[in-house]
């Protein structure tokens, strides 16, 4: 699954909800049970906004549910989000979800994210991105990916950037090759202070399932070192260059 399918799914969650102002109070509700499966779904609409939702379940086949909602406060602040969850036996299931809200001082933010999981593999992609009133952003985002047999691979990072003018990034990476057992991982963070500050690392490491690992980590401003694990030996440390 793709991230244009992601967007499409989450997408069209959050497009089904319908704006509410001020609406008085109601509430519908529906349920069936029948000898292959049950279902029900609800609608409820209150003075600061709607909620509504819809499940299903086949009797040992599958099952799906489905929610929206959204609100709009009296201090000005509104907000939705929906999401979506579906299985079926011998195929797998998925879920699906997204939100956002802007709140009355004018921060805002936003959150997407699929998961999708098989016999053959699992996919996972997330994504965030907010800004407080004052400026200050962060954007996160995460990506997995997994193929029963062949490996699985992961990216991890972040970005935020202060309105003092301080500044932070990271990232974090995974690669793991299941017919060999072997594997390569980098990881890392660079931090600025609003005073001028600077600090961080970036760290390497090459594994084999079971048996260790070696990493090698180069500081800012810190001494740097390495870090070797053989199975049933105690990790070593090695310190190198200092920077």
């Amino acid at each position: 699954m793709n991230k244009q399918i992601k967007a499409t799914l989450v997408t069209g969650l959050i497009m089904q909800l319908v704006a509410v102002s001020a609406l008085p109070a109601q509430a519908q509700r529906w349920r069936f049970r029948g000898a292959q499966g049950a279902g029900g779904a609800y609608n409820q609409v209150g003075q600061y906004g709607q909620r509504m939702g819809a499940q299903g379940v086949r009797f040992g086949q599958g099952a799906f549910s489905a929610r929206a909602a959204q609100f709009a406060g009296p201090n000005g602040s509104t907000g939705q989000r929906g999401a979506f969850n579906a299985f079926k036996k011998g195929t797998g299931g998925i879920h699906a979800s997204g939100s956002q809200a802007t709140g009355p001082n004018g921060g805002n933010y936003q959150r997407s994210g699929v998961t999708a999981a098989g016999p053959g593999g699992a996919y996972h992609n997330s994504q965030f991105d907010g800004t407080t009133a004052n400026g200050s952003t962060l954007n996160r985002s995460s990506t997995a990916q997994a193929t029963a047999g062949v490996g699985a691979t992961a990216n991890k990072g972040f970005n935020y950037a202060g309105a003092n003018g301080s500044s932070a990034n990271g990232y974090k990476t995974n690669n793991y090759d299941a017919t060999t057992g072997s594997g390569t991982s980098t990881r890392g963070r660079d931090i600025n202070t609003a005073s001028g500050d600077s600090y961080g690392y970036d760290a390497n490491t090459t594994y084999n399932k079971g048996q260790g690992f070696s990493t090698t980590v180069d500081t800012q401003n810190k001494q740097d070192y390495t870090i070797d694990y053989t199975k049933g030996s105690k990790p070593v440390v090695t310190p190198s260059s200092t920077n």
